[in-house]
């Protein structure tokens, strides 16, 4: 038998000279190398991350904030026409006519506020400053107050009637009408008696001429459950915790807010007695009673002029100035915060319930109020 010659190629499995040695490969076709182990993220990783979120989230509000801010100041006045903030809009008589009347609303209840955000002032004190300051111009013939209102702060009221008489003895040339819409009784007819007209609609509800203070009393229900309020006060300040409500009134404090109720209410019926020359001042006591009126009763009574809507002021202020009128009001435009945080601008005004709020959250306890409380 003849023998084979010896191979003369590598052995099988050897590496070919000039060929680098290979890795072996594992069951998978991976590498059969040691990989490291992931290193895990500590706490502390995890709390940069939710810190960086709070910080990010804290700049943009507070980018927010001062956008508001400046764009609240930059509309902060009512007779803000240089920067656009208002525009004038047509509510009655000639269209286009250069003399012109200023509609300044009188809605809902009556009582001035805090902006929580700049700390300045707002409310129905406020909007009718400003407009009385546009009412000023030299572009405006007359101011006609629309009083749609069932009153509100005793303060307030009175303050917005010593405005309206300041302005017509600054303005003896410029007429002041009220015309009333669905309500004007308490307040909104203490405010109305400083023009030298009032016209009420044929559904108007007004009067309610006098002062009012509620609070309520739990005296007997903190007795059942065991509630005992503790007021620590001088023997020289016994009426420090008047209108305590976890106790009964005493008779000398009940006197006391009465004597200031009276003072109050003789206030009112001055204001409607110099307001009205066709009553005397029995007259006004004669229905000043809390009473409220129709409109027919009104006029009956002497509280009212004439019962008309719009076209009934525009034809006295026609007459009046003896040219044809067109009663304008000036509205806000939506700004930077209206578009921010919704167009307060363009919505409708708010309702009974919503100023009645405000005026409830002015104060901390109860307040003497020139308010018809069966509006709410």
């Amino acid at each position: 038998m003849t023998s084979q010659p010896p191979p003369t190629g590598p052995a099988p499995g050897a590496v070919p000279p000039g060929v680098p040695p290979q890795t072996p490969y594992g069951a998978q076709g991976w590498p059969n190398t040691a990989v490291p182990a992931r290193e895990s993220r500590g706490v502390a990783f995890f709390v940069a991350i939710f810190l960086g979120i709070l910080f990010v989230a804290s700049a943009g509000l507070n980018v927010v904030l001062l956008l508001l801010s400046v764009g609240s100041l930059a509309g902060a006045g009512f007779g803000a026409d240089s920067d656009g903030s208002y525009d004038e809009v047509h509510v009655a008589g000639e269209r286009g006519s250069r003399t012109k009347v200023l509609q300044i609303p009188i809605h809902g209840a009556i009582a001035e506020s805090q902006s929580p955000l700049l700390g300045a002032p707002g409310g129905t004190v406020s909007q009718v400053r400003r407009a009385l300051r546009k009412a000023a111009a030299d572009d405006v013939s007359g101011v006609l107050l629309h009083v749609d209102s069932p009153g509100g702060g005793v303060t307030d009221s009175d303050e917005i009637h010593q405005m309206i008489e300041r302005f017509r003895a600054e303005h003896p040339d410029k007429h002041v009408l009220a015309l009333f819409g669905d309500m004007a009784a308490s307040g909104g007819y203490y405010v109305a008696a400083a023009a030298e007209r009032i016209v009420a609609r044929p559904t108007t509800i007004t009067g309610s001429i006098g002062v009012i203070m509620s609070a309520w009393n739990f005296a007997k229900a903190a007795e059942d459950f065991g509630v005992q309020q503790i007021a620590i006060k001088s023997e020289r300040t016994p009426f420090k915790d008047i209108l305590s409500p976890t106790r009964p009134m005493r008779d000398d404090e009940r006197a006391m807010l009465t004597g200031i109720v009276d003072e109050l209410y003789d206030r009112f019926v001055t204001v409607v007695d110099e307001g009205r020359p066709n009553l005397d001042r029995n007259q006004v006591i004669a229905v000043a009673t809390g009473a409220i009126y129709t409109a027919n009763q009104a006029l009956a009574n002497g509280l009212v002029d004439e019962i008309g809507d719009h076209e009934t002021a525009v034809a006295w202020f026609t007459k009046r100035l003896g040219k044809p009128v067109a009663i304008v009001e000036q509205r806000r435009r939506a700004g930077l915060g209206d578009l921010l945080f919704g167009a307060e601008a363009l919505t409708p005004a708010p309702s009974l319930q919503e100023s009645l709020g405000g005026l409830l959250r002015a104060t901390s306890g109860p307040r003497f109020l020139y308010y018809w409380q069966g509006a709410r």
